[in-house]
């Protein structure tokens, strides 16, 4: 996957209207930018230090402090609840049908 053609393509100048839609303020545009990177990493379920790193990060999230009610909490919750349902969709492709997977596996390979 090349993230970084589809960054380049986002930030050019047939997609200003869209970006003002995404992000306002250069911190938005931060936080927008950090679950990107946070999504596509959430693909790789084979490295064991990002996979203890989201896990620590699910516990803060959701068994953390729980009296911490801010905008910073709730971030961190959407943040990995995002990781978490990117990570079941990169593997569910795998309960399909052996023929439809296979059909999406080759058209995959091809592009």
């Amino acid at each position: 996957m090349r993230v970084d053609l589809a960054w380049n393509l986002l930030m050019g100048e047939g997609f200003i209207d869209l970006r003002r839609c995404i992000y306002q303020t250069d911190s938005e545009f931060k936080r927008f930018r950090k679950l990107l990177v946070n999504a596509v990493m959430a693909t790789d379920i084979m490295d064991k230090d990002l996979k203890v790193l989201r896990n620590s990060r699910w516990e803060k999230a959701f068994n953390g402090n729980q009296e911490e009610q801010s905008e910073v909490a709730a971030n961190r919750k959407a943040t990995i609840v995002i990781e978490h349902l990117i990570q079941a969709v990169d593997v569910a492709h795998t309960m399909q049908h052996w023929h439809i997977y296979r059909k999406w596996k080759e058209r995959l390979r091809k592009e």
